[in-house]
């Protein structure tokens, strides 16, 4: 996995599929790079610059749910943000939970034929120059209006730029609802002094918030995830309000400002 700055990386442990989707992105004249595991995806992700990953949910080790979570944690205090699509043979409902919990953009349901790659391709690659190649004014633009808008729990613009209107409204009223359920789970785990089960609701919540950029939820649980481990149980009863707080404040912001109904 040497070469730099390629267009895409197929993650896939099957080498039929990975095979499949190579010729496919060959026909569109797309330049791509394999990993033959969640693992392999990780650190290539690391390494180079990839402007769409093609991730197969299912693989052994570390799957891709857990690959497109490491990959985001990787990303999330950086400069840079690659759109991740899930290659699956799950049905929508199934899958999309669970993407949105990890960090993926997008999915598609296998078989993959060459048009719809090639839709989806175009999409993300102007949502890839969007928020890679943006013009200085803009930049400078965005800057100014971070400024002016810190106490904001997450980043409107960035979510434009991933989402688009279309599908904005579907992950975030999916974020709160799954979020206040899970939220729920971690309360009472913590009154029983579950620490496994902390860590997990925990770890759930933050690949979530890393999703939708709810960058103060996704710290708290970070936090959260240490306290149980440790199992310093007072710090956790009070990161657990916190963590709350903070939820009622994005909840609140998304209704004020009309990103769901």
């Amino acid at each position: 996995m040497s070469r730099k700055n390629l267009s895409v990386l197929i993650a896939e442990d099957h080498p039929v599929n990975r095979k499949v989707l190579g010729l496919l992105l060959d026909s569109l004249d797309v330049p791509f790079d394999c990993a033959k595991n969640g693992a392999e995806a990780i650190e290539a992700a690391a390494k180079n610059t990839y402007r769409l990953i093609l991730m197969d949910c299912m693989m052994p080790e570390v799957d891709g749910f857990q690959a497109a979570f490491e990959i985001r944690k990787q990303e999330f205090d950086q400069n840079k943000y690659t759109p991740i699509i899930a290659c699956t043979a799950m049905d929508k409902d199934r899958c999309l939970e669970r993407c949105i919990r990890s960090g993926m953009n997008d999915h598609i349901v296998k078989p993959i034929s060459k048009e719809l790659l090639r839709r989806k391709l175009a999409f993300w690659s102007v949502a890839f120059k969007s928020i890679h190649q943006i013009s200085a004014t803009v930049s400078e633009e965005i800057a100014r209006l971070e400024s002016s808008n810190q106490d904001e729990p997450i980043n409107r613009i960035y979510l434009d730029l991933l989402y688009g209107v279309q599908q904005l409204e579907e992950v975030l009223q999916l974020f709160l609802t799954v979020t206040e359920t899970l939220l729920t789970g971690l309360k009472s785990a913590i009154a029983n002094r579950d620490m496994v089960v902390v860590r997990i609701l925990a770890h759930e919540i933050k690949g979530s918030s890393y999703a939708v950029n709810a960058r103060e939820m996704a710290r708290i649980c970070r936090e959260l995830e240490r306290a149980g481990e440790e199992e310093n149980w007072a710090e956790a009863e009070q990161l657990n309000q916190t963590l709350e707080q903070a939820f009622s404040r994005v909840r609140k912001f998304l209704h004020g400002k009309e990103l769901i109904t």
